[in-house]
């Protein structure tokens, strides 16, 4: 069950977007939004821009982790993420290169491809990774990865 709080400028808004979202079964529609595993914001939007259908879809990609836009351009952003953990930063920003390694280790390379692809010593590429990790906080590549994507480091 996705628990959703909605944030919405007027009441028939939020009464609109709740009638909308509970045609769901998977949805749940809370008042709290500690209580929200998802926050659907209403800002500029109209009912033109977007079906019941694609809020329902967004809500559940939004409560995957996935960052949800609006196709149309100019069309204000429909969902957020909505997380109880605190805001994750990073304790030093990365250099060029270590970006370049981080995008590499989201592509699953390993220190030895790194290395190779970026014409550096094995030994470099994983003083590279492990700077990575200290600057991110991440005790992983997989969690350098996601914390990268998280703080938008990461294009996916």
């Amino acid at each position: 069950m996705i628990r959703v709080y909605i944030d919405a400028g007027s009441a028939i808004t939020r009464i609109g977007l709740e009638s909308m979202l509970t045609s769901d079964p998977g949805i749940e529609i809370v008042h709290d939004a500690s209580e929200a595993d998802v926050v659907v914001g209403a800002r500029r939007m109209s009912s033109r821009d977007v079906t019941a259908e694609q809020i329902i879809a967004a809500v559940h990609a939004a409560a995957a982790g996935l960052h949800v836009m609006p196709v149309e351009a100019g069309v204000a952003s429909i969902l957020r993420s909505y997380t109880h953990e605190p805001v994750e930063e990073i304790v030093e920003p990365l250099t060029p290169r270590e970006m370049d390694v981080l995008e590499m280790l989201a592509e699953g390379l390993s220190n030895k491809m790194i290395a190779h692809r970026l014409s550096i010593s094995d030994h470099t590429a994983k003083f590279h990774v492990n700077s990575i990790l200290a600057k991110l906080n991440a005790g992983t590549r997989t969690e350098a990865v996601t914390r990268g994507i998280r703080l938008g480091l990461i294009k996916i």
